[in-house]
């Protein structure tokens, strides 16, 4: 049976019922009475406590910086484990709880929305007094729908449902990794119908991103030509868009102490993990283009034209954003990049200009003038490998 701690901070009666009352309480096996001395030690330990935690939860990452700017899609880039997830569910716990507004959490496949029945898990423990559950797609706080978990690959499904008291969206794990799963077709022109669903005219509908630092290439920088914080600077914010790259000291120092963060230092894992650097991105073959070179074609994939150049003095092939306009020759290769005046390749080898690409490629003489570009080549590379 637990202890019942009585703590008496003044004596006011008599000093026989006093010792009377003390001695009886006393005698309870359940009831320990503290001293001034007793007294002042638990508070101590309670401050210790609060103060613990708040170092702790300084750690991590902190969602206001970026309400500050009151920008529409807010694309947050931070460590693994960093509170992206946690900052967020906290921040549309406390708005609903206030004010009644409502939330979407939103992921790509409809598997991974099996995973939000344990959605509340880990904060439920700091709103004391409210009961967190999950049925269906509802988020519920208090037996009330919070929140509307959303499968991206279904959203057009459910055009016709209306959101009016969701005012904000997050988009967890919107960058993926090489793996099992795969960005959907057209997805970011996905994600804004479903921003149009839910949003309906309302100016008020704010997205968070969340994402490890995976790669700068991906379809959402790409589209909206986005560019992350450097130097100094973590935030940026233009045109209702703003990128935050989370670069938390505390944290970083706090898991390189732990025995899987000093095993994975200096790995680039660990440079991905600990210090938030992108894992798949790095500047091998990246260079701009120099010396004189020569427009060779243009090619359309993913939506994005890129022109094909040749420095007859390096021998190197450039591939690049510039494009002659000048010069009407376009590859394309697959339907969806098919338009007029482009030439559909269904047979590399029937295509002298790209065999000439391929075989530099595999020479190591193609140089690539932006990460980007280099994703979306090696991308195509693949799809090449298919072909006969």
């Amino acid at each position: 049976m637990s202890k019942i701690i009585l703590i008496v901070t003044d004596v006011n009666f008599n000093e026989v019922i006093y010792m009377t009352a003390t001695k009886r309480l006393q005698e309870a096996p359940n009831v320990k009475i503290l001293s001034r001395a007793e007294q002042m030690q638990l508070m101590k330990q309670d401050i210790k406590e609060e103060i613990k935690e708040e170092k702790r939860e300084a750690m991590f990452w902190d969602i206001n910086p970026s309400l500050t700017y009151n920008a529409l899609f807010n694309f947050i880039i931070g460590n693994r484990g960093g509170g992206k997830t946690y900052g967020t569910k906290q921040y549309v716990i406390k708005r609903y709880l206030k004010t009644g507004e409502q939330f979407a959490y939103v992921r790509r496949y409809k598997d991974e929305i099996k995973d939000t029945k344990t959605y509340f898990t880990d904060i439920a423990n700091k709103f004391p007094g409210h009961e967190f559950t999950v049925k269906g797609n509802e988020l519920r706080i208090d037996g009330k729908a919070a929140g509307y978990a959303i499968s991206l690959s279904t959203s057009k499904l459910k055009k016709s449902v209306a959101y009016p008291n969701v005012s904000t969206i997050i988009f967890d794990e919107f960058i993926i990794d090489k793996g099992f799963y795969r960005y959907l077709p057209n997805e970011v022109e996905y994600f804004l119908d479903l921003y149009e669903t839910i949003a309906r005219m309302r100016d008020n509908v704010r997205v968070y991103f969340l994402s490890n630092a995976v790669t700068v290439a991906n379809p959402y920088f790409i589209y909206f030509k986005l560019k992350v914080p450097t130097g100094s600077k973590n935030i940026i914010c233009k045109n209702d868009i703003l990128i935050e790259m989370v670069n938390k000291t505390e944290y970083i120092e706090a898991k390189k102490k732990t025995r899987f963060g000093r095993m994975i230092d200096g790995t680039a894992y660990g440079k991905y993990s600990i210090e938030n650097e992108f894992l798949r991105d790095n500047d091998t073959f990246v260079e701009k283009k120099t010396g004189e070179c020569h427009f060779k074609f243009s090619f359309k994939f993913k939506s994005q034209v890129y022109g094909v150049w040749f420095n007859f003095d390096l021998g190197n092939v450039y591939i690049s954003n510039d494009v002659d306009k000048t010069q009407p020759v376009r590859y394309v290769f697959t339907k969806q990049d098919h338009e007029p005046n482009t030439l559909l390749i269904t047979s590399i080898n029937r295509s002298q200009a790209f065999k000439f690409v391929m075989e530099n490629f595999k020479m190591g003489n193609v140089r690539f003038e932006s990460i980007e570009i280099k994703s979306a080549f090696l991308d195509l590379a693949m799809l090449f490998s298919h072909f006969k």
